[in-house]
């Protein structure tokens, strides 16, 4: 996978992380209420058993409802821990156990990197589900990332790992981050979406 970064990516990200910065509060809360519902009622949300979703930052859609929701589902949750260049995605074992999480200095929730007792997905079952952040979008699935490339390299050592298992791919994102198909670039190591769900 090039280190080069895409010129027209760079470009992007700047334009849509200054409009995700300039979202009232209470715009992010109500398109992050719809976009619950509709994952809610998603059959690939619905049917999975070992999902991974991100925890959220204050410009991203919030996941703590949907974190909660899948513990009353009684699914395995895998959250993604960062080291310098990589990510793995590891077991949360119920709600209080992400409450007692340690915060980075982004003031993210992040298991520790260095703890062994928790389940990494890549070294025992996969995952169903991944629920994926982004900073723009298409709705045919395309991706634009935050530009350090954690979930390609992670997606691309998890489907080598499991290339015969069905898991599927989800974004989602606010109705500011979807865009048209021919205005988002695209890497050849960038990975298609099965579904991405916004407010709309």
């Amino acid at each position: 996978m090039s280190s080069m970064q895409n010129p027209a990516k760079i470009a992007l990200r700047s334009r849509i992380k200054k409009i995700l910065a300039q979202m009232t509060v209470e715009n992010r809360q109500r398109q992050s209420q719809s976009i619950r519902e509709k994952l809610f009622e998603n059959s690939y949300y619905k049917s999975a058993n070992r999902v991974s979703l991100y925890l959220s930052t204050t410009n991203e859609v919030d996941t703590t409802l949907i974190l909660k929701d899948l513990f009353a589902r009684k699914k395995q949750v895998f959250v993604p821990t960062y080291t310098s260049n990589t990510m793995q995605m590891v077991k949360l074992n119920d709600f209080e156990d992400y409450l007692n999480l340690p915060l980075t200095k982004w003031n993210i929730r992040q298991p520790n990197p260095n703890d062994s007792n928790r389940e990494n997905c890549l070294e025992t079952d996969g995952l169903n589900l991944i629920l994926l952040p982004g900073v723009a979008f298409t709705l045919n699935g395309s991706r634009c990332g935050h530009g350090m490339g954690y979930y390609d390299k992670f997606l691309k050592n998890y489907f080598e790992k499991f290339p015969q298992k069905q898991t599927k791919l989800i974004g989602v994102g606010f109705k500011e981050q979807i865009l048209d198909e021919s205005l988002l670039p695209l890497d050849p190591h960038d990975y298609p979406l099965d579904e991405v769900i916004t407010s709309d």
